[in-house]
This record gives structure tokens, sequence and C-alpha cells, in this order.
């Protein structure tokens, strides 16, 4: 739990892109790779929540290793990653001095450029980093833009539907390739704070 704590709090930190407020982007992805079985933990979906720059709600699978169930809530500055399993969580504070959340769509990616990849401002992203368009791309019968993008050592490439919204992001270079697949998309759902709030029930660990 320590170790899961110290990486998920250092993608929160990571510096990156800035999203509205108004609106709350509501997301479910899963990874897709030629190489990762569809039963796989990697490969199955999970949920993101997140509104402006300080609310985000990430849910991920039951970790079949650890047996952890993880939530993570983020309130800014407060920051809560808890096991539902244990039905138990720890509480962190970011240090600031500037509070605002970010959650890298790559967080296992060694590249710092790559970490300002986030949920929420893909195609920003791409258009800002200056992404090549490619000719069009019909994927499971969807007809997609395709922008390309050279980072580091890394093929990037944002596949976007006709509505303008990501249907995958994928990730090449050598000997590997896979993707991030978004299974809903929604930038534009009504704020739900209650999602931003410790379910009852749980014990929150405070720093020592």
């Amino acid at each position: 739990m320590k170790k899961l704590l110290t990486t998920l709090l250092l993608a929160l930190l990571t510096p990156g892109a800035q999203a509205a407020d108004d609106k709350m982007l509501f997301a479910e992805y899963r990874v897709v790779s030629a190489d990762l079985a569809a039963s796989s933990p990697e490969a199955q979906p999970r949920k993101i929540w997140r509104l402006g720059e300080e609310f985000l709600r990430f849910e991920d699978i039951p970790n079949p290793t650890t047996k952890a169930h993880i939530l993570l809530i983020v309130h800014e500055p407060d920051i809560w990653i808890i096991d539902r399993n244990k039905q138990q969580g720890q509480h962190a504070v970011d240090p600031g001095p500037h509070y605002a959340v970010h959650f890298p769509i790559f967080p296992r990616e060694a590249s710092e450029n790559l970490k300002k990849l986030e949920f929420g401002s893909e195609l920003k992203f791409f258009q800002d980093s200056g992404a090549t368009e490619l000719p069009s791309q019909t994927v499971d019968g969807i007809k997609c833009k395709l922008y390309r993008l050279k980072l580091d050592d890394r093929e990037v490439t944002l596949f976007l539907k006709p509505d303008n919204l990501p249907l995958q992001i994928e990730m090449q270079s050598a000997g590997v390739k896979y993707a991030v697949r978004f299974l809903k998309y929604d930038p534009n759902q009504k704020p739900d704070m209650n999602l931003f709030k410790v379910p009852s029930g749980i014990k929150i660990i405070e720093p020592q």
C-alpha cells in the first residue's frame, strides 16, 4: 500500500494540463495490446472522474496479487487512497504551493513530456505539441482522424472519433506497442460532488 501511495502521489503532482471547472469529465478506459490477454487485469476497465483543477476520482480494479481494490479521491489539497477490500485508506496533503490535480494517461512512462498528456486534454496536447495529422483510419467500424507525435523515443497516435472525442491513444516504441482505449468518454457531465467525498464506513489513517 505504501509503494502504491507513493506512485499515485507522484502521478498526481506531476505538472500538466488544466481542465475547465464547469463540466465534469467521465471516462471509462482499458489497455489494449496484442500481447495482453483480454482476461488480464491490465486489460480490465478503469474509471475516472475529473472536475477542474481541484477534484478527481479514480476507480481501479481489484489487484489479483495484492488483493487491494483501490479508490483514489482528490479534493485539493487533500488526497485519499482507499482500499475498498479493507475498508480503510490513507490521507495525504498536497504540499503545494500550486494546488492542481493532475492524472497522466500514461503514468508508468518515464518521459516527463508524456506525463503532460492527461485525461481531458488529449486533443489540445497533440495540437499544442505540433502533431502531424495523418489520413483517416477505421477502427472497429469507426472512422477516425489521426494525429501523431514523436516524443523522446516514443511515437504517440491519437485516434479521434467524428464527434472530436478520443477513441484511443496508441503508444509505440522499439518492440512495444499498446493503446489506451476509451470505452466511454463524456466531458460534459453535470458535476456530482458526492463522488469526491470519502465513502461512509471507511477508516482513514492520517499521516504521521
